[in-house]
């Protein structure tokens, strides 16, 4: 069960990047989309570059900019993160490997 809910909200962070153009910006929506997503999956992730711009934006926005690997996400079960965590875009291809192998 708890793996479809990360399978979930990973295929709404590909769907729709949080980030906006200007990485300095977090919009409202991807706010409003974090909260929503806290309270019903304790893992969120977005997808991040590592640019200075990215992290202050996200550290303004959450508190501070975590990266994360795909082992680590799909290893986290039970561990309820206190702020939302960036992935990079080849550690969520890896991601999406695990989940889709995982369902198998």
């Amino acid at each position: 069960m708890r793996s479809i809910a990360i399978g979930l909200a990973i295929a709404a962070l590909v769907s729709g990047p949080a980030l906006a153009k200007d990485a300095a910006q977090v919009t409202d929506a991807a706010s409003e989309a974090a909260a929503q997503a806290s309270a019903e999956n304790p893992h969120v992730l977005y997808v991040c570059d590592r640019s200075k711009e990215t992290r202050r934006g996200f550290k303004r926005e959450f508190g501070a900019a975590e990266f994360t690997t795909a082992e680590r996400a799909s290893s986290a079960r039970g561990e309820a993160w206190s702020a939302p965590r960036c992935i990079s875009r080849p550690e969520m291809m890896q991601l999406k490997k695990l989940q889709s192998a995982s369902l198998r």
